[in-house]
Order: structure tokens, then sequence, then C-alpha cells
């Protein structure tokens, strides 16, 4: 099947995976707390709460921005890491295997470490979440089943930091991708969404990638049309006014959702 629109071509075309980890997330960017501090706490205690466990965690992201996994590998006996590109996945896997050369994400270990309260403990962290990747696919947010031709036990967890609205061009594809990647999420599992409120663009290596516009109500009412209970909607007003001609977002959207278990029907006889 064809991609969903222009933008997830693009992306494909030119894209550098790792252009948007130094441009937005590494640690000395100018957007490092508005993309990571901020958001840590609430994130970190979706799964302190002990109510988001369970066997298989999957996270998929259209840049290698895994270090949302770091509060979450202590809750899951298996990861896998879906990227969007054979080069994010390499990226990906370069860090999972420890090899020379790989993304730095100690400072994102180090603040969920700080967070909860041994920051000295990074190492250990980083090493148990390498541990617990058991793979790192690529994924068709297009697809019904979007890592075929792989097929995986239903998650208790899909984290999607930053992905589907860079792969869109309007709401209904929106809602078809949302509707494609909840297929890997099994009844009752959760959904834990990060977008970009207001984004229309974002500059990396130099190339301008449109953005799908996106809201609060828009998000509620996708999750809602794909079967989902909202459980805790945060939005982060943006606190850093440069870089606007980088990217364009207001704020961060925090989403914690969790997908209906159907109702079955009993008849006497």
């Amino acid at each position: 099947m064809a991609s969903f629109s222009e933008p997830k071509e693009l992306h494909d075309l030119y894209l550098d995976a790792t252009a948007p980890v130094t441009a937005f997330i590494a640690k000395d960017s100018a957007l490092h707390d508005d993309a990571i501090t901020r958001m840590l706490p609430s994130f970190n205690k979706i799964f302190s709460s002990g109510a988001v466990k369970g066997e298989l965690l999957i996270e998929l992201s259209h840049a290698p921005f895994f270090h949302w996994t770091f509060p979450a590998c202590d809750y899951f006996s298996d990861i896998v890491l879906g990227g969007s590109t054979d080069q994010c996945v390499a990226v990906i896997e370069k860090w999972w295997r420890n090899e020379p050369g790989a993304l730095d994400w100690s400072h994102a270990a180090k603040a969920l470490c700080e967070l909860q309260g041994n920051r000295d403990a990074w190492p250990e962290k980083q090493y148990m979440l390498q541990r617990k990747i058991k793979n790192v696919l690529k994924y068709n947010a297009c697809k019904t089943n979007p890592l075929s031709p792989t097929i995986l036990p239903l998650a208790n967890c899909l984290i999607l930091p930053h992905f589907l609205e860079t792969h869109v061009t309007n709401k209904d594809e929106f809602c078809r991708a949302l509707k494609n990647v909840s297929s890997l999420v099994k009844d009752g599992g959760h959904l834990i969404l990060i977008a970009g409120r207001d984004t229309t663009y974002y500059v990396v290596g130099g190339f301008k990638f449109p953005h799908l516009c996106m809201d609060e109500s828009l998000i509620r009412k996708t999750l809602v049309d794909a079967n989902y209970v909202i459980k805790l909607l945060q939005v982060f007003p943006r606190k850093v006014y440069e870089l606007y001609d980088v990217i364009d977002y207001s704020s961060a959207i925090l989403v914690h959702a969790q997908k209906n278990t159907p109702v079955k029907c009993t008849y006497e006889s």
C-alpha cells in the first residue's frame, strides 16, 4: 500500500534520523526542557502508579525518540521499538547494541534517575533498557499491521511520541493511522501520546517538513473514535520563545488513554 501522503514521503526521503534529536532533545538543545524535563514527572507518574505495566511495550516514533521508554522499562518484561525508516532503525540499533558513535541518551537517563531519587543510578537504567529491548523494527502506519511482516503479541502499552502528525496531511488520515497502530494494543491496554499543539512545520537539516496542525479537541475526538478512554490529558505551554523559525508549536500535549474492553453479551438459554 502506498504512503498516506506527501509528508510521509518527504520524511522517508529527506529526514536524517539523528537531526531531530540534535535539534530538539539533545542536552545542549535550547528546547531540551520543553521536550523532556517538564513532561518527565507526569510521564514517570503514569508508570510508577502501577496502573500501566505488563509483558510488552511498543514505542513508535518518526525519529529515534525512544528515551520515553526509560520511565517504562521498570514495569515491562519486553520492549519493542519501531522506526519509520531503515536509517532510523539503524540509529536505534546502534544505541541498543552500545556501539561506538551511538546517540548519547545519558542526559535523559540522569534526569529520570534524579527524579526517582538516585541520579547516580543512570548507567544501570540504561543497561536495563538495553537488556529489555527485544527488537527494533521498521513500521508503516498506513498498513493495518504497521509492523508487517512481523506479527507480535498484542501490547500492554503503546507509546507514540510526535509520531502520526508528521506522516499525515489531514484529520481523516490521522484517524486512520491511529486506528492502524491501535491494532497493536490489546483490549484494556494503554496508549501514551505526545504531540505538539498548533505545529505546522519543523526544520531539521535545512529541510522544512510539514506537520499536521493539532489541538486538544482533535486528539480527544480521534481517541474516542478509536475506542479509547482518556485518563489524562495535560498541556505544557511553550516556554522557549526562540527557535520559532525551527518549529512553531505553541504547547506540548501529553495524553494517557486506555483502550476499551468490549462488553461481552451473555444470554440465558
